[in-house]
């Protein structure tokens, strides 16, 4: 059940999580691991997570080696020119990268790292993103949620949510924080950084791992699931829409769709997943989109979990679950080049 990437791309991950909610101690935990070697790093300042006594030696003036086989880098330019020298460093001593983890600032707007990732074709010929990793501080998130919006937009964006200091929160507060993260993104799996194998639980993130995967959703009345959740921050709320898909769709409707859906949205748009079947062939493609970029779908051979059922989430600020239901009818347009702008337009199409 492997991804639609090239044999030798680079997977990588992007930590992120708000100030304080505890990603430089997820990292240092995973970099102390055997699990790290083959991996490369990328820190906004390699001496802030306290890795010095691990170092085995310089590999440039921006790239060391740790002892546990991994490439540790800070971040000097832009990204794009930071991952491709990491590249051609890995290249040179001859480590053969595996993985490598990004991360972000505690204030940083995740959306134009993926973006990166996902748009630049140089990048793309040599990395794959492969997972969004969030930090959520366990005793301060949920007054976070309610008047931080970038840690609202860090939670929508992520596959992991790893809820640090757990351990100190009481459990009404755990228990309202789990529910509140569910709302805003109900396909990320949520792990307890203090629960044994938390680490490489959450740095392992196989396509079965997701919770949008192996997750069953209540099933409701008609065609498509009746699945809302959302979290007010005093402007547009942000949350997510789930829908069962009941009938087949082809690739010029998942064309037309997503262009329908990211012309009504634009940037209030973070993440779109779904699992759908093809009219006109056996295969099953996993869907993916990063704000306004749609990842190249992935092919796979079976339903995971045996669970035969379509289905797609969108996660954004704004969203009008009704206006969502009328464009699913895209997804069955089987002309290619039909590209809807609005509602008004598919109408004309007769779907």
């Amino acid at each position: 059940m492997g991804r639609d990437i090239p044999g030798d791309a680079v997977l990588c991950d992007v930590l992120t999580g708000y100030l304080g909610s505890g990603k430089t101690t997820l990292l240092n935990r995973y970099l102390r691991g055997s699990e790290a070697s083959g991996t490369a790093v990328i820190v906004n300042e390699i001496g802030a997570i306290g890795v010095d006594h691990l170092i085995l030696g310089e590999v440039s003036d921006n790239v060391v080696l740790l002892d546990s086989g991994c490439l540790c880098c800070s971040l000097t330019g832009s990204l794009r020119e930071t991952l491709l020298d990491l590249y051609l460093q890995a290249e040179r001593i001859n480590i053969s990268l595996k993985k490598v983890v990004i991360e972000t600032t505690g204030l940083a707007e995740p959306l134009p790292i993926l973006h990166a990732l996902i748009g630049d074709r140089m990048l793309k010929e040599r990395f794959a993103l492969r997972c969004v990793i969030v930090t959520v501080d366990g005793q301060q998130a949920l007054e976070q949620l309610a008047n931080r919006k970038e840690t609202a937009r860090q939670v929508a964006v992520a596959d992991v949510l790893v809820i640090t200091k757990a351990d100190l929160a009481s459990p009404t507060t755990l228990e309202a924080l789990k529910v509140a993260l569910s709302a805003i993104n109900g396909c990320a799996a949520q792990i307890d950084s203090s629960s044994p194998g938390a680490v490489n639980e959450a740095f392992d993130t196989s396509l079965e791992n997701h919770n949008f995967i192996r997750q069953t959703l209540q099933i409701g009345q008609g065609p498509y699931l009746e699945r809302s959740h959302r979290v007010s921050l005093g402007g547009q709320p942000i949350g997510a829409e789930s829908f069962w898909i009941s009938e087949p769709t082809t690739w010029p409707g998942i064309a037309a769709w997503w262009n329908l859906l990211v012309t009504h949205y634009g940037k209030n748009l973070l993440r779109c997943k779904g699992l759908l079947s093809l009219a006109d062939q056996p295969s099953i493609v996993l869907l993916q989109g990063v704000g306004t970029y749609l990842h190249k779908p992935e092919m796979l051979g079976a339903w995971p979990g045996g669970d035969d059922r379509a289905r797609l989430t969108v996660i954004g600020e704004g969203l009008d679950r009704q206006w969502l239901a009328s464009s699913l009818r895209a997804l069955r347009l089987v002309e290619p080049g039909l590209l809807p702008t609005t509602l008004a337009e598919l109408d004309q199409l007769g779907t």
